[in-house]
């Protein structure tokens, strides 16, 4: 329930992880690699024309044809799939390693309140499905309105500002008025898969985020009844009634890019309406990436001041020892990292909104 995919994934064959339980293990497995396929088919299509474009403008002096804002927005997209693909492994063997700790009946999971972890995934996926299903076909559809209402005759090569995507295609066929759905069809293709991707990640790292607070939580509730008193009457009962699990560092963030668009360049209304939901919409899901480094934070630092407020020294010598291998683990607090080059949190999106 927590991996569904969005509706319009699932039309455009854009699902890049199709969970299925394996019969034999009843493990989570990724059933199918073709939207993947499909996908690197569509990035090579793209940024090789594109790449090629480029060069030619670097090192022949030729015209560029390339719309900075959305090849930018186009490699921060495919960075998100990137990752995907490289930590598919990964990202499966976290999932499962989630799954196997998840609970199953509903007292459980009342009691690790997993019914408020839940909520908050639901008012995120209504609103990441109003964005992708509203603001996506708005963004799609106001080129193709401006080609048909606006355009010249076929004699006149296609504008910049009437391309979806706009770069370079050969044998001139983007700029060719006759080509012009053919080519908006490759565009929107690149575009849904785009995304697919960032979608897809974003929906990964914000469940695997929501279940690691929620694990956190219930560990420093358990903390917190905790009686060290009680392993002196009955030892033998006490350890076999302290069933706790300790989850494994979150590593992997990702790659956290930002560019906001040049808005300023352009006083049409129809192109400033196109790339203003794309604007606000990057800096809103950095700042809720940045959000949710800080809950982690906040939540791995709980275990440390629940420990802190036992009376520990009531206990028996075997707690103490237990309890020694918990302060040790709760003195690193849980954070999210990319690659160990940034710590994302609100001070690092504190530092971006600066720049």
């Amino acid at each position: 329930e927590f991996l569904r995919p969005q509706m319009f994934q699932e039309v455009a064959q854009m699902v890049h992880f199709q969970w299925r339980r394996n019969p034999v293990d009843n493990s989570m497995v990724n059933a199918s690699m073709v939207p993947f396929c499909l996908s690197a088919l569509l990035n090579v299509l793209f940024f090789g024309c594109n790449g090629w474009d480029i060069i030619g403008h670097l090192c022949l002096g030729r015209p560029a044809n390339q719309n900075p804002p959305v090849l930018s927005i186009t490699i921060y997209f495919s960075i998100r799939g990137l990752m995907l693909f490289l930590k598919r492994k990964e990202i499966v063997e976290f999932v499962n390693d989630l799954d196997r700790e998840c609970p199953r009946d509903l007292v459980s999971q009342l009691d690790m309140q997993m019914d408020e972890t839940y909520r908050n995934f639901w008012q995120r996926y209504r609103f990441i499905r109003i964005y992708s299903h509203v603001g996506g076909p708005m963004f799609c559809v106001v080129p193709l309105a401006l080609f048909l209402l606006t355009h010249e005759g076929k004699d006149t090569p296609v504008a910049q500002h009437e391309q979806l995507l706009g770069g370079w295609l050969p044998f001139g066929v983007r700029k060719d008025p006759n080509f012009y759905l053919l080519v908006w069809f490759i565009d929107l293709m690149c575009t849904t898969c785009g995304v697919s991707f960032f979608i897809t990640f974003d929906n990964l790292f914000n469940v695997m985020q929501g279940h690691l607070v929620m694990h956190l939580g219930h560990l420093a509730r358990q903390f917190s009844s905790i009686d060290p008193r009680q392993s002196l009457t009955d030892e033998k009962r006490f350890f076999a009634d302290l069933k706790l699990f300790l989850v494994s560092n979150f590593v992997g963030a990702g790659s956290l890019c930002f560019y906001l668009f040049m808005l300023s360049e352009t006083s049409d209304v129809l192109i400033i309406a196109q790339y203003i939901l794309p604007t606000l919409v990057l800096v809103g899901f950095t700042f809720e990436i940045c959000l949710r480094g800080t809950q982690l934070e906040a939540a791995s630092e709980g275990l440390e001041s629940s420990l802190r407020s036992q009376e520990w020294y009531l206990g028996s010598r075997r707690y103490r020892k237990f309890y020694l291998l918990w302060t040790q683990y709760c003195q690193r607090t849980q954070k999210l990292g990319a690659f160990g080059l940034i710590q994302v949190n609100m001070v690092h999106f504190t530092e971006i909104m600066q720049l």
